[in-house]
């Protein structure tokens, strides 16, 4: 038969892990705890105090109890981060977009690091590639935050398994003066 636990028993355990920092030691009997022997067939259970996590620590940054401790504070950094980008963005004096042979040879150049990238290139189905009218803020991990000239283009290619994946979106971030390809990225 299934045994059920009773609110106060939880409570009761919950509060116990509140306790100073040592060892306790209670019984189980049945459904219900207790500190002292309740019967002769009590189980002795040991109830240690838990471990705080350090999240400080990059491994632990994501699990369930640093997360809701660093969210806040990392999604107000990256959106001043993000902001000084805009900032230095909008300061730009307006400019004309590349001439058309400069725009056509950094969609190629976007389209062949992409597919240097993928597993089976030569199955690649390449949509249209589409330069943005302006500069926008784009992150890298070792860069940060910095301002780019950004190509999207849609690509279906195989997987290591031979099957087409189905289309996604990727991105070529180009510098502001579009000489140099600074990455490229799936969003899926």
């Amino acid at each position: 038969m299934e045994e059920i636990v009773k609110p106060w028993n939880l409570l009761f355990v919950g509060l116990l892990f509140h306790a100073p920092a040592f060892t306790q030691t209670i019984y189980k009997c049945g459904s219900t705890f207790s500190q002292t022997p309740c019967a002769a067939d009590a189980k002795k259970i040991e109830v240690k105090p838990a471990v705080g996590i350090d999240c400080s620590d990059y491994k632990n940054t994501l699990s369930d109890a640093c997360r809701s401790k660093t969210a806040p504070n990392a999604a107000t950094e990256v959106s001043e981060a993000r902001a000084k980008v805009q900032k230095q963005i909008d300061a730009l004096p307006p400019t004309l977009p590349p001439p058309p042979e400069v725009v056509d040879a950094n969609k190629k150049r976007c389209v062949a690091r992409i597919l240097a990238m993928l597993k089976d290139p030569e199955s690649a189905r390449v949509g249209e590639v589409s330069r943005a009218s302006g500069p926008a803020p784009d992150y890298e991990s070792i860069r940060g935050w910095f301002p780019s000239i950004a190509y999207t283009v849609s690509v279906n290619a195989k997987n290591s398994y031979g099957g087409y994946t189905g289309s996604k979106t990727w991105l070529c971030s180009f510098d502001l003066s579009e000489k140099e390809l600074l990455r490229a990225r799936s969003f899926e």
